[in-house]
């Protein structure tokens, strides 16, 4: 019997284990981040920040076997929800 419990915690023990945790969870004033999964697996998560003009960014991703991606950002460019108005694609000269 106390063979069949000790068997029991062991596998609740494992499947809470392989469910997705919050590695980073974090507020400030003017900046947050939020990171989720399993940590040297795979990830996602978020981070913001509000600018020096008070307009706020904000960076969503994914980091797993594949790399790194954003997969929604108003800050980087070519991103789903970067709001590139004024940009033309060509660089400024100095």
């Amino acid at each position: 019997m106390k063979l069949l419990v000790i068997f029991a915690l062991l596998s609740l023990v494992a499947v809470a284990a392989s469910y997705p945790s919050d590695i980073v969870d974090f507020e400030l004033d003017n900046q947050e981040q939020e990171q989720e999964g399993q940590a040297g697996k795979a990830v996602d998560g978020e981070y913001s920040w509000v600018a020096a003009d008070g307009t706020e960014y904000y960076v969503k991703y994914v980091a797993d076997h594949l790399g790194y991606r954003v997969l929604e950002s108003n800050a980087v460019p070519g991103a789903k929800g970067y709001d590139n108005a004024g940009y033309d694609g060509e660089e400024e000269d100095d």
